[in-house]
């Protein structure tokens, strides 16, 4: 079992928990529910209790989060049961039960979706986020290796733009190990390298434990052994700060590879007994069987092959049930290679054989009866070896005494290069499996990578469209109506100020004219930010409505609607609504066009909008460099969000034709 998997089991225990004075939090908490004098304060007392007593005392973490979920229930306390729910989540989560926190972090995520649509407070979505993060963490660890990065993906965005910064460097650093189990070691050092720099600005010491420990197993992977020991160093200095720190067991684990990887073998053997001392009498026995795994590398280095087989024999009999096939395989294998370093070759060939049952069993049935035939020639032989020497006295039988043992020691040659065939064999199989599991891994990472990027320009493109939208209303207010307004004022002032003798008929008409103008222009940008009618009448009248205004100043907008907007959701109207607007704002500003032609086509799911100008086109180099800006990238989004296809045909001073094919919920 690789390194990766020792930091991944840390990760899961104490991610999205306090890292700091974890004892004292607890006695704190205690405390406070003695004193809590509201059924509201004492259910979310109860609910982190549970939440810091995950990983250090199951019945004390189930006990105060059935409580915490309880007391929430009976008084009917949203933001109690959210966090309740998501707490005991985590809780099975640090026991590794992954089927009851998911079935508990799906309840609690629910609630907290209710919870922040009617408060979005950062504290209410520092619970949203912690729920549906940790979500993703027990997705990661049954292997659903997508699930978990797409939980990742939709949170630490997030939680940066609040600012939630120790959320984001947990959730980075979370990213690298999770690159790091995948063999993905480029993109698991560069993610290190920046929760590195963030836990260096707000982390207390067990943050950087937590943190210098998970690196340096990705840099024992990659052999950058002058950087581990760099990083295990940052590490000791901050374990020094922490008397009793959970990390002191986890810290000489990695210290131990290290001198392990550098020939240092005295020195590894001394930070994992140091390692094994600390967990001695504790129940954690994931990392007892790391530390048996590593012992046995070591003396294996050292050639106390004979301590190296025992350690992996303890490893296979460890009391639990967490050993994969692939465990078992490879440690059969191992332990054959030991024992024909000893010499031992009958032993290696029964760990041999065990090897092979547990690769193919099939075909391990057939071998184990050739086997067993081998076994009766073998012992066949011996008698009747032993059976001769009884009639040594006569020449003619030490002659055949001779003839037997030639017999025996061809049949004992045969049989051992039977032996060395089947091991060729069977490693060249497994080593075959081992490089398609690879690229099917690489496969499922690529499409993973792919699907997060995708993701991610989604968001940005959709952010930059608001901020866009945003300057664009600011604009029109300051330079538009604000003008407007400013005149109007100035000349009101101007006629107090001359007080007229006579009724100033034409100032008033001319300031009656003004006010007009400028209540045609909010209309507009009301009709901008939200059309009215499409909100009471439809998209066709709203369409419509739009086209007319567009229609003037050298420039006619044409309107054919075939179909209706009937059954179709109101969001989905106005997103339909904003893309023809945009696309019509293009003809008219942008390609200079005198006539436009807008088509709305629907039948049954399928809409069909074509918008036809005779502007002044673009060729091929013009579209690609704005193919890039954000007015067509704003479409792309709003088409995207539409689950339809945006297809641009254009030529130089032959106009632009822009057709949007939209698969529709409704029928």
């Amino acid at each position: 079992m690789r390194s990766t998997v020792f930091v991944f089991i840390l990760l899961l225990s104490f991610f999205g928990r306090s890292q700091t004075g974890r004892e004292t939090r607890i006695d704190s908490l205690e405390n406070a529910l003695k004193m809590a004098e509201h059924d509201t304060t004492r259910v979310l007392v109860l609910s982190e209790l549970a939440r810091s007593y995950g990983g250090v005392d199951s019945l004390k973490c189930f006990e105060n989060g059935f409580k915490a979920i309880g007391l929430s229930k009976k008084i009917n306390y949203l933001r109690g049961m959210a966090d309740a729910h998501i707490n005991l989540a985590g809780g099975y989560l640090d026991y590794f039960d992954v089927e009851n926190a998911k079935k508990y972090f799906e309840v609690g995520n629910r609630l907290a979706d209710k919870l922040v649509a009617k408060d979005s407070s950062a504290a209410n979505m520092k619970i949203w986020l912690r729920g549906y993060y940790n979500l993703g963490v027990a997705y990661g660890y049954e292997g659903n290796v997508a699930k978990e990065i797409e939980m990742a993906a939709k949170t630490i965005p997030i939680a940066q733009k609040m600012g939630d910064k120790m959320f984001v460097a947990n959730g980075n650093t979370n990213l690298a190990v999770k690159y790091n189990s995948l063999a993905m070691l480029d993109e698991s050092y560069e993610m290190f390298k920046i929760s590195q720099k963030q836990f260096q600005e707000i982390g207390s010491p067990e943050d950087m434990l937590y943190h210098s420990i998970s690196f340096s197993s990705c840099l024992a992977s990659m052999d950058s052994l002058d950087q581990m020991k760099s990083v295990l160093d940052i590490a000791k200095i901050n374990l020094d700060k922490i008397p009793n720190s959970f990390y002191r067991g986890p810290y000489y684990a990695e210290l131990g590879l290290y001198y392990g990887k550098v020939e240092e073998y005295d020195k590894a053997l001394e930070a994992l007994d140091t390692s094994y001392a600390f967990y001695q009498g504790k129940k954690s026995y994931h990392y007892l069987k790391l530390l048996y795994q590593r012992y046995a590398t070591i003396y294996a280095k050292m050639g106390d092959f004979e301590k190296a087989i025992a350690y992996t024999l303890k490893y296979i009999n460890f009391s639990d049930s967490e050993h994969s096939p692939s465990d078992k395989v490879n440690s059969y294998f191992i332990l054959a290679k030991y024992e024909a370093a000893l010499d031992n070759y009958k032993d290696a060939y029964h760990y041999l054989r065990d090897y092979v049952i547990a690769v193919d069993s099939i075909r391990a049935r057939q071998l184990g009866n050739d086997m067993q035939q081998l076994e009766i020639q073998y012992k066949t032989a011996k008698k009747e070896k032993e059976i001769l020497a009884l009639k040594n006295e006569k020449s003619e039988a030490a002659l055949a005494l001779q003839v037997k043992r030639s017999q025996t020691y061809l049949l004992g040659a045969i049989a051992s290069l039977l032996a060395l065939l089947l091991f060729v064999g069977f490693y060249a199989y497994n080593d075959k499996l081992r490089r398609a599991r690879k690229k099917e891994r690489e496969q499922e990472k690529e499409v993973a990578l792919l699907k997060q990027k995708q993701e991610n320009e989604v968001f940005s493109a959709m952010i930059e469209g608001q901020e866009k939208e945003r300057k664009r209303l600011a604009i029109d207010l300051h330079d538009g109506l604000g003008g407007r307004l400013s005149g109007i004022s100035l000349n009101l002032s101007k006629l107090n100020k001359d007080e007229p003798k006579e009724y100033p008929k034409a100032q008033l008409q001319k300031v009656t004219k003004d006010l007009n103008d400028a209540l045609t222009e909010l209309r507009s940008i009301a009709r901008n930010m939200m059309p009215e009618t499409l909100v009471k009448f439809g998209l066709q009248a709203a369409l419509k409505d739009y086209c007319s205004s567009m229609t003037g100043n050298g420039t006619k907008v044409t309107l054919q609607f075939y179909g209706t907007e009937k059954g179709i959701d109101l969001n989905q109207q106005v997103t339909m609504y904003r893309v023809i607007q945009e696309l019509i704002n293009n003809a008219v500003k942008h390609a200079k066009a005198t006539e436009v032609l807008v088509q709305y086509m629907r039948d049954g799911n399928r809409v069909d909008i074509t918008v036809e100008d005779n502007g002044i086109g673009l060729n091929k180099n013009d579209f690609e460099e704005k193919e890039g800006g954000m007015g067509i990238s704003n479409l792309r989004t709003r088409v995207a969000y539409l689950k339809g296809d945006l297809e641009f045909h254009s030529e130089e001073n032959e106009g632009t034709t822009v057709n949007v094919q939209i698969t529709v919920d409704a029928a």
